[in-house]
Order: C-alpha cells, then sequence, then structure tokens
C-alpha cells in the first residue's frame, strides 16, 4: 500500500508540475511532438519540388528569371535524396551534381525544421502572437550556436558551416506549424557570400488516406560580395505515398529503388483533357488549406480511340490556397491542387493546368502565377467572400513534367 500511495502521490506532484508551466512551454512542447510524428511519417513519401530561380545584379533591379527545374525529393533516415522526376531510383549524388549549374538547396524538406525543433541544438525564446495571412500564429525566436550548428554550405566551390538564427510560427488554436524563417550567421569568407535567407510555409496537405504536415513553399536568398543575389522559389506538389511494407534505404554508392505504390500506377500520357465537376462545395467561411477536394470525371477521356479513364473516375487533391487580402480591394487568393485520379483497383498521378472554369461572380484565373506547380491552379475571388458551388465545372489538360 505504502508503494502505490507513493506512486500516486509523485504522479500527482508531476501533474501539478506541468499544470504550473507557462502556457507558451506547454504549446511549444506539444508543436515538438506533432512534428516529430510529421517527420517520422515523411519517410514513406516523395514530392515534387519546383524550382524558380533568378537572379538580381544590385537590390535596385527586379529579379529575372533565370530557368525553371522539376526534381523528386525523398528522406532516408535524415538525409534528403533527389531524382529527376518519374525516375525508378533516388541518387547518392547531391542535388547540385544532378541538376547541374545553377544554385540548388536542400534541407527545406526535413533537415531544417529537424535541427530547430528536435536535435536539442537550438535555443528558443517565446515572442507572443502575431498574424499570418488572416490568421492568429504563435511566434517562437531561435539560435542556433556554430559550435552545434549542422548547416553546411557549398556554394561557387567552396564549403563551410554556418551558425544560424530566425523565427518560427505556428497556429494559435491548432498548434500546426505554419512557417519557418533563417538566417545564416558566421558565414566563412571563403564562401564569398554576405548573407544566406531561407523561409518555408508549412500546411495540412492530403496524400492518399491521410493528413500530413508538410512543407507547401520555401524560398531561398543568397547574397554574394559584388551584391548579386541568387533566389530560389520552391514549391512542393504532387506528393505520393510508398506501399506500406517497401522502405526507402540509403547505403551509397548504390542508388535507391523507389519502392512499388501501394495500388497500380498509372502514367497519363500528355495532352489529356478533363472535364470535372466539384464533388462539394467551398465556402470561405469554413474552408482551410489543406481540406480535402474531390472532383467526378464527366466524360469519358479516350486515348488513341481506347477509353482511358471511365465517367465517374474520382480525381483527388486539396485546398492549396486560401489567403485574404484587403488591398487594393478585399480579395481571396485561392489554390486547388489535384494530385491523382482513382477508378477501379488503378490510380494514376494527376499532373495538368487547368485550361477553364464555369463563371463564378469575381472569379478571375489571370493572377500572374510566376511559374506553375504541376497540378496546381491558382485564382483570385473578388469580395469579402466567396462561395464554389457543388458541381462547379473545370478543365484541366495533362501534361509530363520536364527537368
Amino acid at each position: 500500500m505504502r508503494a502505490i500511495t507513493g506512486t500516486i502521490f509523485a504522479l500527482a506532484l508531476l501533474l501539478k508540475a506541468q499544470t504550473e508551466l507557462p502556457k507558451d512551454v506547454l504549446q511549444l512542447a506539444q508543436l515538438k511532438r506533432d512534428v516529430a510524428a510529421s517527420l517520422t511519417a515523411l519517410n514513406n513519401y516523395t514530392c515534387v519540388e519546383t524550382i524558380q530561380r533568378s537572379r538580381r545584379r544590385s537590390k535596385r533591379q527586379e529579379f529575372q528569371r533565370v530557368d525553371i527545374v522539376h526534381v523528386e525529393v525523398a528522406v532516408a533516415g535524415n538525409r534528403e535524396l533527389f531524382s529527376w522526376p518519374g525516375a525508378n531510383q533516388f541518387e547518392e549524388r547531391d542535388v547540385s551534381e544532378i541538376v547541374g549549374a545553377g544554385m540548388m538547396s536542400t534541407g527545406s524538406f526535413r533537415s531544417a525544421i529537424q535541427s530547430v525543433l528536435l536535435d536539442n541544438v537550438s535555443t528558443i525564446r517565446w515572442r507572443g502572437e502575431e498574424q499570418i495571412h488572416g490568421h492568429r500564429a504563435l511566434r517562437w525566436d531561435y539560435t542556433i550556436p556554430y559550435n552545434l550548428s549542422g548547416w553546411e554550405v557549398q556554394i561557387y566551390g567552396y564549403a563551410g558551416r554556418v551558425s544560424e538564427s530566425g523565427s518560427f510560427w505556428a497556429d494559435a488554436e491548432t498548434l500546426e506549424l505554419l512557417r519557418l524563417e533563417t538566417t545564416a550567421n558566421d558565414i566563412p569568407p571563403d564562401l564569398r557570400v554576405t548573407s544566406i535567407k531561407n523561409e518555408i510555409d508549412y500546411a495540412r496537405t492530403r496524400v492518399r488516406s491521410r493528413d500530413l504536415l508538410l512543407p507547401q513553399s520555401a524560398e531561398v536568398l543568397v547574397a554574394d560580395l559584388k551584391g548579386v543575389e541568387n533566389r530560389n522559389r520552391i514549391e512542393f506538389s504532387q506528393c505520393r505515398e510508398f506501399s506500406g511494407s517497401s522502405k526507402l534505404g540509403f547505403d551509397p554508392p548504390v542508388p535507391v529503388d523507389i519502392p512499388a505504390e501501394p495500388v497500380p500506377e498509372l502514367q497519363l500520357p500528355a495532352g489529356l483533357e478533363f472535364t470535372v465537376q466539384l464533388a462539394g462545395a467551398i465556402d470561405s467561411k469554413t474552408a482551410s488549406v489543406g481540406d480535402k477536394l474531390t472532383a467526378i470525371v464527366q466524360t469519358p477521356v479516350r486515348y488513341r480511340g481506347t477509353v482511358l479513364i471511365p465517367k465517374g473516375a474520382v480525381v483527388e487533391g486539396r485546398i492549396r490556397r486560401l489567403e485574404r487580402e484587403t488591398s487594393p480591394r478585399p480579395y481571396y487568393l485561392m489554390g486547388l491542387e489535384f494530385t491523382g485520379i482513382e477508378f477501379g483497383a488503378s490510380h494514376a498521378r494527376f499532373i495538368a493546368a487547368m485550361l477553364g472554369i464555369q463563371p463564378v461572380a469575381g472569379l478571375s484565373l489571370d493572377v500572374g502565377v510566376p511559374f506553375q506547380i504541376p497540378g496546381v491552379s491558382t485564382f483570385f475571388v473578388e469580395g469579402t467572400a466567396f462561395h464554389l458551388p457543388e458541381g462547379l465545372q473545370m478543365t484541366w489538360r495533362t501534361y509530363r513534367l520536364g527537368k
């Protein structure tokens, strides 16, 4: 009886100590647990990175686009691996070796947030509440000293380690990670750069039957000693799941094979046109980024005289962007992402561009999107609120990703 009483008393003291902790400390602990769970699940998924690379000679100039690169990223252990989209293996080589010339960066898919929240190398300070895209967000600042940093920078043929500092934000209600901003410090002179900054936005993403917290976009900005700035804008899309019985391994220098998909994965040819209808309404009063979307194929899709996709096939996706703006007038920036089609026992990856959409008051497809994200359509909806009705008709055309 004495031992049981002592155990209950110890538990009571522990619970009391936890309840007396500051609220921000408990919130940070919950955020770390959620991020740890998300990163563990990430080992079973891969996404396409669409990278727009641009450059300007000075701050007085506008950035000029250099090119657009598509690569596929996956995780093995704590390391990010890359391949060309659709390749049947991931390689040991660094992504800069795969792509060749131009600035490339790694870490946005997993490593950056791992070091800040989970590796016990950062000092974190509570800052308070702010607004991000109209949402209440909680902010923390952090630093990682040089002697504990694992951030290795390779640029212009030189390599060196840097320390870092920055901030991260979580949704005030759900405590889901929203954004991570990082600045490099103690940059070695040999690197010949004056600043390195990285910003990553996160969102809840529906991948087949599971909701995951994944990076959605990132921006890397590097300035050199001559004032030249290189910028990479990265969008993550077309995320997919490996089979439950297969794991992605890494044993250099042997390439890593992509495991089989859970169901047969068909490759759709380019140039197919799909007419689909939304299976449910989207209302700005209740919709959130990451909400699951489905649409129904309205007519059979033929290829070389044969029905390839039957009428009634289900197109899967999510809300990718839902940003409320007030200047110069009230409007929403809306993004829809469709990633796959299921019919019978088959599944096909959906990489397509929207050709048109049924007229809706205030909706415009011409938003000046700087580069196309596979399977994503972005548009304006004017006003302080909007409603996209069930049955809204859209037309999409498939295409193949290039390098």
